[in-house]
């Protein structure tokens, strides 16, 4: 299973819907039970490194990819760098991208974009979207935690 998933989740030559979504899932399900069972016996060591593979993970990476830039509601509204990958060739180039200069833990994100949203007292809310790229670092993090 684990060559399996490398080939799939090595995305340079294929299509976006060709990746075996279901494989890529299951190995990142089975990396968090992992984590939870190994917090679970007190193992903090062994949670270190797991959530270490997680975050280094190609298959997080991807997952986190297709959540911001398919699942979520807010997919489609633009940081303040005004960039949606709203197309397949889009997203595999933000996976390549986001590959090479892929550590998480130096990643510095850029500043919020503000909107306000008016409450039914008629008053406005403040409301900060991130970049794509940071939306995807925070997925990828959340993941691992």
């Amino acid at each position: 299973m684990n060559t399996s998933l490398r080939a799939s989740a090595h995305v340079s030559h294929k299509g976006w819907y060709s990746i075996d979504w279901n494989t890529i899932q299951q190995y990142v399900t089975k990396l968090r039970q992992r984590i939870y069972h190994a917090e679970q016996q007190n193992q903090r060591r062994r949670v270190r490194k797991l959530q270490r593979l997680l975050l280094r993970s190609k298959a997080n990476l991807l997952l986190s990819i297709r959540r911001v830039t398919q699942q979520n509601t807010g997919k489609r509204t633009p940081g303040v760098d005004g960039y949606t990958a709203s197309q397949p060739n889009e997203r595999i180039k933000l996976y390549q991208e986001l590959l090479l200069g892929r550590n998480v833990f130096q990643h510095r994100p850029k500043p919020a974009k503000r909107t306000f949203i008016a409450k039914k007292n008629g008053k406005l809310r403040p409301l900060g979207i991130p970049t794509i790229r940071d939306r995807v670092y925070q997925n990828v993090v959340k993941n691992a935690l």
